[in-house]
């Protein structure tokens, strides 16, 4: 019995424009310091120049805190890609579920991605930059997220060409 791909996750152009500010935001502050002041302009035309700042600090807060605390080596894809992996999904599926007053379900969802000393830094960093997207009409729908697989990695990676 031959072991199968795993499916492609969705196009990057099905999801909603909240949605892809946050993608392209988590994807470009992991890729490197050098693509960092693309997301600080970026939030800054995508929220009021008040909250921009606290914007960018709970994007970081929540980066650290799974990049801190991650289970295992959490897959993304380079900036311009045109799927959403997984681990991505799951991201995503936490701010969404903090958008809707989820705590429990965020909290949840959390825990597959990050050990227990994560957690809370990474709500209470996502729960921030949630509520300021939604205050700026960034919505985030609460999709289902796939489960992450178990490991004990601690690093992001990029997914290798196979």
């Amino acid at each position: 019995m031959g072991t199968t791909k795993p499916m492609p996750g969705p196009a990057v152009e099905t999801l909603t424009a909240g949605e892809r500010l946050l993608l392209w935001s988590f994807r470009a502050w992991v890729s490197g310091p050098g693509h960092r002041p693309m997301v600080l302009r970026e939030f800054g035309r995508a929220f009021p120049t008040d909250e921009a700042g606290p914007a960018i600090r709970a994007l970081e807060r929540a980066v650290a805190a799974i990049a801190g605390h991650a289970r295992r080596a959490i897959v993304h894809h380079p900036v311009c890609g045109r799927q959403v992996a997984p681990d991505e999904q799951a991201i995503l599926a936490i701010f969404a579920a903090l958008q809707a007053e989820r705590i429990e379900l965020a909290v949840r969802r959390a825990r597959w991605l990050v050990r227990p000393a994560g957690v809370t830094p990474l709500v209470t960093a996502a729960a921030a930059l949630a509520f300021a997207m939604i205050e700026n009409d960034l919505d985030l729908p609460d999709r289902p997220a796939p489960r992450p697989a178990a490991a004990d990695d601690l690093r992001l990676a990029v997914p290798q060409p196979s």
